[in-house]
């Protein structure tokens, strides 16, 4: 009976316990009350995008990630950025970015080829045709377009002043700054790890097969050829496991019967062979093994590398460049999967290096340790 009652306390307090929340701060403010202000003011703009997939709204979503890392590095250091929505403003003002609708033409060609996009019924191929026009459609619409504005002597939206050192030394003396921020979106990569070996990766079935294939057949022309490699070594060494273990899963067996008399009547033996149908079942496992190893095992990888410029806002002077690349997988097979953490992770580590490179090149009095965000788990 006490065993009964100790067991129904340790269920209570079980199920007690899972009747709360848990509230986790991923990323905290930067405590700013514990950083000193240097009394620098930082102009972050919009980052030019060289990344394969360039869409308005991943290039848009890209550079408000990038901008927020930014923002919150350079605060580390005690220096103060100007508010992205006011910069972005004065550059649509003064025509040094435009609207999105001036590099994407509203026409009715386009927007049919972008509803067969969408529409997801085409070949990969044919998608990145229809892609292609309408990329080309927009730049002939705004090549057009500038001519027009040039030929009527007016000053169109479509007119696009270059950001040079003049350009540059306006926007220091319009948000009082110090230094103009710069940069390029080289490679912003989601995907598969391919040539990952290491079994907490992958799994251990996945590694097996992976690295057997790799060291008999080497480097397949794609993955449906590497698919038929380890299915290959699946099933060879599936029918050798069934031929050393003929009587599994089937035992041979032995059935005997008598005719006539049991002293003159004949006996006659009917023996079952199941040596082969075992074979050919350890066989089919082996090669379904290979294809379960070869579907699964899939590691997550994100790829960001970023370039930034960093100018004097007085003179426009270049003082400072740099670029960083961080490629982010997990770190076992039981870590975070999600690709968009996988993402913040990398661009936070690409932009606090470069930060980091640039106060210690050029603010070296403010290199401190930066205050570092934290995380925290509260249990309520």
């Amino acid at each position: 009976m006490k065993l009964k009652y100790i067991a129904l306390v340790i269920v209570m307090v079980l199920m007690s316990a899972a009747c709360g929340q848990v509230t986790k701060e991923t990323v905290s403010p930067v405590p700013t009350d514990k950083i000193k202000s240097s009394g620098k003011r930082v102009v972050i703009m919009p980052f030019a995008d060289y990344t394969p997939d360039s869409s308005p709204e991943f290039f848009w979503r890209r550079n408000l990630l990038v901008n927020e890392s930014l923002e919150d590095e350079f605060a580390r250091y005690g220096l103060m950025t100007a508010l992205s929505e006011d910069v972005v403003d004065y550059l649509l003002g003064e025509h040094i970015i435009e609207p999105p609708e001036i590099f994407f033409a509203d026409t009715p060609h386009n927007n049919y080829m972008r509803s067969e996009v969408d529409s997801g019924e085409w070949s990969t191929a044919m998608m990145d045709e229809l892609k292609y026009a309408i990329t080309r459609n927009d730049e002939l619409e705004k090549k057009d377009k500038k001519r027009q504005a040039m030929a009527g002597g007016s000053q169109g939206s479509s007119l696009h002043i270059s950001l040079n050192s003049d350009e540059v030394s306006k926007i220091g003396d319009f948000f009082g700054a110090d230094y103009i921020v710069r940069g390029r979106l080289i490679e912003f990569e989601k995907g598969v790890a391919k040539d990952d070996f290491n079994p907490f990766h992958v799994g251990m079935l996945p590694f097996f097969f992976n690295s057997s294939q790799r060291l008999l057949f080497g480097l397949a022309k794609s993955e449906n050829y590497e698919l038929m490699d380890k299915m290959a070594i699946g099933g060879i060494l599936g029918a050798v496991a069934g031929n050393a273990n003929k009587n599994t899963p089937f035992s041979d067996s032995k059935k005997s019967t008598t005719s006539g008399h049991p002293l003159f009547g004949s006996t006659v033996t009917k023996t079952s062979d199941y040596h082969a149908l075992n074979t050919a079942l350890w066989g089919v496992a082996g090669a379904s093994a290979a294809y379960l190893a070869h579907n699964g095992g899939k590691v997550p990888r994100a790829v960001v590398q970023i370039r930034i410029m960093v100018q004097d806002a007085h003179t426009g002077r270049l003082v400072w460049s740099n670029r960083s690349e961080v490629e982010v997988i997990p770190e076992s097979m039981y870590a975070e999967q999600d690709y968009r953490k996988l993402i913040a992770k990398a661009i936070r580590r690409a932009t606090s290096s470069l930060v980091r490179s640039f106060i210690s090149t050029v603010e070296s009095d403010l290199l401190t340790t930066p205050i570092e965000p934290i995380v925290v788990s509260d249990n309520k």
